[in-house]
């Protein structure tokens, strides 16, 4: 990915960091990589590798443009997106959500029934 601006992404990177109130040693070990690199990452002096923004992707939803170029896809683009997927991702979609909104407090589901689904499927 070339015109990537490490400054801008390593604030993004810190932005997403502080919204999920995790300290920089929490965020490395929530998306596996070393602390060092995450602090690099994270201060602008190291660029984000595709691997680290698929990691960041995986964990916490956040697409790798948003990281890279501060863009967002809008919900029209996410929802052609999700009509494309198979089946299976589209139930793994489904149960993060259903997770998502019971953490959140929405739903009143056993937390321990969804986090068995959800490992059953080898989902994070």
């Amino acid at each position: 990915m070339n015109n990537i601006d490490n400054e801008s992404s390593a604030k993004r990177l810190k932005r997403l960091r502080i919204s999920k109130h995790m300290t920089q040693e929490q965020m490395a070990e929530a998306i596996g990589i070393s602390e060092s690199l995450y602090k690099g990452n994270e201060c602008g002096r190291l660029p984000i590798s595709k691997k680290t923004a698929q990691l960041i992707e995986e964990c916490f939803g956040v697409d790798a443009d948003y990281i890279y170029h501060g863009t967002l896809r809008d919900t029209d683009d996410i929802w052609l997106t999700i009509l494309e997927c198979d089946e299976m991702d589209k139930m793994k979609l489904m149960l993060r959500l259903i997770r998502y909104f019971s953490l959140q407090g929405a739903f009143d589901f056993s937390d321990c029934a969804i986090d068995n689904i959800i490992s059953d499927m080898g989902l994070k």
